[in-house]
């Protein structure tokens, strides 16, 4: 079945073995991108979209072994996703947003796996396969923490590795000249060129993706031997001689500003080189498999800590070669220069932005220390965002399963706020900051 072209973007949908028209997602619209003026939250969800089939399969690949791949979800019997965070799946945004859950495993017709129900999901505004901007994301319900993640391709990586001859590893759950949709499989390709329009154009010579993939990944492996995941697979011609990808980090800043989270553990939004905890134990064996889905998809060879754009995290006190926990920062008691705020939090979901509902300025670089104190009982979380030029970047986040977090974080002059939300539980809530 061929693929429609960039012209000609109706196609047919592969949903349960039957193909339905649809038609194409509509652009133009203003972006939900938070401006941050008294404190608003970014505007509400997206107007109801038409949902677009999705465009691309696995042609000319094999099969994935039990825990191979292990980030790439199904979204709804009709296109596929990348698990970049713990609580964060990122796919196209012609794929619609209809999906109650994404499926970890190799097959959506049972067998090892399981379903994870999604929080909400959302597609970028004018978002749409042709433009490098095919961007949507779901957040979880539930944090996914018993897979290795693999991180998105960023700064000088994405620099050096999005370059034409690259190779490449495509994988997806779409329909393929070896069977039906529903089963991962994967297929190693190289990169052509990259567009005028930031859009990766790969394989050819019989080795694609083709219908029932849409919104999957592409990885790539870098110089450490460990993996970097960069592709959401767009549109493209007929099965076989190569496809389009929209490319994660061409899109970071709003991925993190609209879902809160950190989705960059090396790297700040923009690809500044800003390693953190996480910037390690990245994993060098992703596709072959290692684990089972009942215990957990969270073995295989690991790095140590990421020096590939600068000094590692351990040279900066964080220790040897595995990631260390990140020292906690002092408590409130002994924070004498703190302002105190307070709010109210009604339940799951709720939010508030600090200082008073609003952001503020940092004409140097200092360093921002929050502490937040909530009700017993309750799971409160706390983040501290940046503008990066066009939107909010999550640059520190503290996500513990009590009511008490706490931030220490070394920026640069910029405007920044503070976002105190509820992953479950009410009450009123102390913070207490100190800014340069």
């Amino acid at each position: 079945m061929a693929r429609t072209n960039l012209f000609s973007i109706t196609s047919l949908a592969i949903v349960a073995g039957l193909a339905t028209a649809c038609t194409g997602v509509e652009d133009g619209r203003d972006g939900d991108i938070w401006e941050g003026a008294e404190g608003e939250d970014a505007p509400g969800e997206l107007p109801s979209e038409d949902e677009l089939p999705p465009t691309t399969e696995i042609y000319g690949g094999t099969d994935v072994a039990t825990c191979g791949w292990p980030t790439t979800v199904e979204l709804g019997g009709a296109c596929t996703g990348t698990l970049v965070h713990e609580r964060v799946v990122i796919y196209a945004a012609h794929c619609g947003t209809n999906y109650g859950s994404v499926r970890l495993g190799e097959s959506i017709n049972g067998g090892p796996g399981r379903d994870v129900s999604t929080q909400q999901c959302k597609i970028f505004p004018g978002g749409e396969p042709g433009k490098g901007n095919d961007f949507a994301y779901c957040t979880l319900a539930q944090p996914v923490t018993d897979v290795p993640l693999v991180p998105i391709l960023m700064g000088c990586e994405a620099e050096d590795y999005l370059v034409a001859g690259q190779p490449v590893t495509v994988v997806g759950f779409g329909n393929a000249n070896t069977g039906p949709y529903g089963i991962k499989r994967q297929v190693n390709t190289t990169i052509n060129s990259i567009t005028a329009n930031d859009e990766a154009f790969i394989g050819g010579g019989g080795k694609d993706s083709c219908q029932g993939d849409s919104g999957g990944p592409v990885f790539v492996q870098v110089e450490d031997g460990s993996w970097r995941v960069f592709g959401i697979t767009s549109y493209g011609g007929a099965c076989g001689t190569g496809g389009y990808y929209s490319m994660m980090h061409k899109g970071m800043a709003w991925f993190e500003s609209q879902t809160g989270y950190d989705l960059t553990p090396c790297h700040d939004a923009d690809g500044t080189w800003n390693p953190g905890p996480d910037c390690g134990s990245f994993p060098l064996t992703p596709g072959v498999g290692s684990g089972t889905w009942a215990s957990g998809c969270s073995g295989g060879a690991a790095t140590g800590y990421s020096g590939a754009c600068g000094a590692p995290y351990a040279d900066g006190g964080g220790g040897g070669g595995e990631p260390q926990p990140e020292p906690q920062p002092e408590p409130p008691s002994v924070c004498p220069t703190c302002d105190r705020y307070t709010g109210s939090l009604t339940g799951k979901n709720d939010y508030d932005y600090q200082p008073n509902g609003n952001y503020y300025y940092a004409a140097a670089s200092g360093m921002h220390k929050g502490y937040l104190s909530g009700p017993a009982g309750t799971d409160f979380d706390l983040k501290l965002w940046k503008w990066s030029g066009n939107g909010w970047s999550t640059v520190k986040s503290s996500l513990g399963t009590t009511s008490t977090e706490q931030i220490e974080y070394s920026g640069t002059a910029g405007y920044y706020v503070w976002r105190v939300e509820s992953y479950s539980g009410s009450g009123s809530y102390e913070l207490l900051l100190d800014t340069p």
